[in-house]
């Protein structure tokens, strides 16, 4: 399991990104229909968190099948892996709308579980001379490349007591924008995160917040990355 990946195939159309699907299927496809998405040229990278809460949750994760499609670990692939022997966590899936996973057979909860442990922490894509680096939740250093390397190293220290993968796929704190630690990102050109739901895309320095509540609202946010 790489925790950093990234990307190695060549992107012929455009990069795109979308926030968190939430089992929203039907919704992403419409979206991309209507944004003139091309499957054969395009690359779509989500921000984790394809399942739970929606209702297409099984399709979703068939997303990950696709040649134009990606994904970054979120918080609810996390709990989908964890849930399956840890009972806290188990009860804190089912709370978040995680109850489906449970309702499938013990087979499939382990091979979704296995899919998702697949999944990078942090994905770094390079398109038209430009870096654009993905997490789900949150990126503690302002390098990154410091960020990438601290997630790699199994031996990394625990940052205020939290383990920096935890950090990274369940934090929110540069979002803060009173918390004057976080500045501009350095050695990538834009980072783009989900998790904390906004009503609009939000913007920090070079990070992007992408999480719209496709499945409270269904206004789920697909960025052009040429664009920013």
């Amino acid at each position: 399991m790489a925790l950093v990946k990234v990307w190695d195939k060549e992107i012929t159309g455009k990069l795109y990104a979308v926030g968190d699907i939430h089992g929203c299927y039907n919704l992403l496809m419409n979206r991309l229909g209507t944004i003139g998405f091309d499957f054969e040229k395009d690359l779509l990278v989500a921000v984790g968190d394809l399942v739970d809460r929606g209702t297409q949750n099984i399709e979703c994760i068939e997303l990950l099948s696709q040649p134009w499609f990606t994904s970054v670990r979120g918080n609810h692939e996390d709990l989908c892996i964890w849930g399956r022997c840890d009972v806290p966590s188990k009860r804190c899936h089912i709370s978040n709308g995680g109850e489906w996973f449970y309702e499938l057979s013990v087979e499939d909860q382990y091979q979704i579980a296995k899919r998702f442990s697949a999944l990078p922490i942090a994905l770094e894509v390079n398109h038209n001379g430009r870096k654009f680096g993905f997490v789900h939740g949150h990126i503690e250093q302002n390098n990154w490349d410091e960020f990438k390397q601290v997630l790699a190293n199994p031996f990394s220290k625990k940052i205020d007591g939290r383990d920096p993968v935890d950090l990274a796929i369940w934090g929110r704190d540069r979002l803060d924008e009173e918390n004057q630690q976080y500045t501009h990102v350095s050695g990538v050109d834009a980072v783009i995160m989900g998790h904390t739901v906004t009503q609009r895309p939000c913007k920090r320095d070079n990070c992007y917040w992408i999480d719209t509540g496709a499945v409270h609202w269904g206004t789920m946010t697909i960025l052009d990355l040429s664009l920013i």
